[in-house]
């Protein structure tokens, strides 16, 4: 009984340490991008996807009135998240001095820079 809980324990210990470790810095736009723009990898693709709708899904739940008011208005846009992507690539091709910059940010500016709110 000890032998199977020590290979358990083993089996777990080295699953843990080949398990993808989270990045240790920020994902700059020019990373993001780069990942994006590759289509023929599926977990990149994955990655994007799941970035971009998230940066997007948590800009929409923090929205306040007074406090944060909307600066992006994309209810009516009819684009595929694909299209998004390839647009948003294009965009930062365009805008070369937030390579480095953080990719969610990246992502917001190019979002109210596209669909703005009218004021």
């Amino acid at each position: 009984m000890r032998k199977q809980i020590a290979l358990l324990c083993l089996t777990f210990a080295s699953a843990v340490t080949f398990a993808q470790q989270a990045p240790s810095t920020t994902t700059t736009t020019e990373k993001f991008v780069g990942l994006c723009a590759n289509s023929t990898d599926v977990a990149a693709q994955n990655f994007c996807h799941g970035y971009g709708q998230g940066v997007y899904e948590t800009y929409l739940v923090t929205r306040h009135p007074k406090n944060a008011p909307d600066f992006i208005c994309a209810q009516t846009a009819t684009l595929t998240r694909q299209q998004h992507i390839d647009n948003f690539i294009k965009w930062s091709a365009a805008h070369p001095q937030f390579k480095q910059a953080s990719a969610s940010d990246t992502i917001l500016r190019y979002l109210g820079e596209t669909f703005p709110c009218k004021r």
